[in-house]
């Protein structure tokens, strides 16, 4: 059975759902009919335009939430799918007739955050080369979801250069050619999942 599809049940209690790594937990399409807020793990958030062409918009972390803007007495559909990124990934089912005003703000305070970064990435777009975009977008991500060892910082992310070429609107070829040359500069190492950036703080995007 399809999670993505599942009805919120009517329960007043918190509903949890805990998916594995790959499994799906929104589908692009589907009927909204409540947000997900992220206890734990990652989660990548993806847009089909047709088949075959699809955007990776955003990688969320815990305490964000899956879901859309939403108009009262206006039938929403979802404009992305979501899927977990790690094993274990737990959220909790938050229904439309359900928000607590704390829960609430959390909710607007992640569609403005949404909102913002979209705007940042159709200034990259713009106004900022492939390698900018590529370099930005890997100092985001270690800040974010990275952990201190030293001046060291080690990301743990389950991304592909094929995903991070759609994260960065570049191309999988120019994501593993800037990779390889950070790598032979010494300011990162990488293997399958795994980024280590010797001084995330001194890697320097292009011309800054």
């Amino acid at each position: 059975m399809n999670k993505a599809n599942i009805s919120l049940p009517q329960s007043k209690f918190p509903q949890l759902l805990r998916f594995q790594k790959g499994e799906q937990i929104l589908e692009q399409g589907q009927l909204f009919q409540g947000y997900f807020l992220i206890k734990s793990g990652l989660v990548k958030t993806i847009r089909t335009q047709e088949p075959g062409n699809s955007t990776l918009l955003s990688i969320k972390d815990q305490g964000e939430f899956l879901g859309e803007f939403y108009e009262e007495r206006a039938e929403k559909r979802l404009s992305y799918s979501a899927f977990a990124m790690e094993d274990h990934t737990l959220v909790e089912m938050i229904q439309l007739e359900e928000h607590p005003n704390q829960k609430f703000l959390r909710i607007i305070h992640t569609l403005q955050e949404e909102i913002h970064t979209a705007r940042l990435r159709l200034e990259r777009i713009l106004f900022q080369d492939a390698e900018f975009r590529i370099i930005s977008v890997l100092k985001d991500l270690g800040e974010r979801f990275g952990e201190k060892y030293g001046d060291e910082t080690l990301l743990k992310l389950p991304l592909t250069h094929e995903e991070l070429a759609k994260l960065t609107d570049t191309s999988r070829q120019t994501v593993t050619t800037i990779l390889s040359g950070l790598k032979a500069q010494n300011k990162i190492n990488y293997s399958r999942g795994r980024i280590l950036f010797r001084n995330i703080h001194q890697l320097k995007t292009p011309n800054s």
